[in-house]
């Protein structure tokens, strides 16, 4: 394992459409999502839709540099609440470990793949925030085994020998 980060933001919003809140620390459920989310609750806006990974739904995560790129292609500051994503992790960028898995404080997870900005995003915003956003984002995790994510926790890349686990064939 290798250290590649620490939690930095953790957020949730209880119904879809719902303001993201922030919390010093939550419980992630395997096959679930965080607890008190509204896609653990599987009322999230894309919880009826099949994901490509099963358990993908579970959990979004933006890295701390995505967010710097928004921002900087935006002007603005915007909170990372606002991409409402589920974690902000203060690393590098996710995509170059998609199908790779992560340990967050005690939480497995693997990154199943990108999270596109959504429509709310730009209702939300009045902007084009897909066309703005193209390419960014975040990832979509599943998480593998559950636990308690805090504020602050060590991030480590679980199978740091270059191959990709997980993934559909």
């Amino acid at each position: 394992m290798r250290l590649i980060g620490r939690l930095a933001g953790v957020y949730i919003a209880a119904e879809r459409s719902l303001p993201m809140t922030a919390r010093d620390s939550v419980r992630a459920d395997a096959g679930h999502g965080l607890v008190g989310d509204r896609y653990h609750r599987g009322t999230g806006t894309f919880s009826r839709r099949t994901p490509l990974i099963s358990g993908a739904r579970a959990l979004s995560i933006l890295d701390t540099e995505t967010l710097a790129i928004c921002r900087r292609g935006l002007e603005h500051e915007l909170p990372a609440a606002m991409l409402r994503r589920n974690l902000l992790i203060e690393t590098g960028r996710l995509e170059t470990w998609a199908g790779r898995e992560l340990l967050i404080g005690e939480v497995h997870i693997m990154l199943a793949g990108r999270c596109p900005p959504c429509g709310y995003l730009s209702r939300l915003l009045e902007a084009d925030m897909r066309a703005a956003l193209h390419g960014l984002g975040g990832m979509r995790a599943r998480i593998v085994s559950g636990g308690h994510l805090s504020i602050g926790d060590p991030v480590y890349l679980v199978d740091d020998s270059g191959t990709q686990r997980g993934l559909p064939g």
